[in-house]
């Protein structure tokens, strides 16, 4: 059975600027490698939540800053990347584009949901499914 990290969540916050991905990427690794996934797996998912990260920092005016969380529970793990900011940024894309890159991000993880509305990206959410 797997390990479960406590009811709470593994929160990181950063200054949303590109200089962050390496730290975003590291702690990524760092939550997988404890919910013992594979390296493919976790490669994957590094680079899901880099995507992630870049789309809610290259929109039309990105957020001040980034937050992170990582939400375990007893068959998979929850990424969820939102802005600091309690208003959501205007995306410079369409709908259509916002289904390619959910289609990419949901490629790399097992779900990928983008919270889209009113022209504005508010949270996206990554799902990677555990193996008993």
């Amino acid at each position: 059975m797997p390990e479960v990290i406590s009811e709470s969540a593994i929160s990181l916050t950063v200054p949303a600027d590109t200089s962050m991905m390496l730290v975003i990427r590291l702690t990524t690794a760092g939550v997988l490698a404890r919910a013992r996934l594979t390296v493919d797996a976790i490669d994957d998912m590094k680079m899901a939540v880099e995507e992630a990260c870049t789309l809610m920092i290259s929109q039309q005016c990105p957020p001040a800053g980034l937050c992170v969380e990582f939400f375990r529970r007893e068959d998979g793990l929850d990424i969820h990347v939102h802005s600091r900011a309690e208003q959501p940024c205007l995306c410079g894309m369409d709908r259509a584009e916002l289904d390619v890159v959910r289609a990419i991000l949901g490629s790399l993880a097992d779900d990928a949901q983008i919270d889209y509305s009113e022209g504005k990206i508010r949270n996206i959410l990554l799902t990677k499914k555990l193996k008993p």
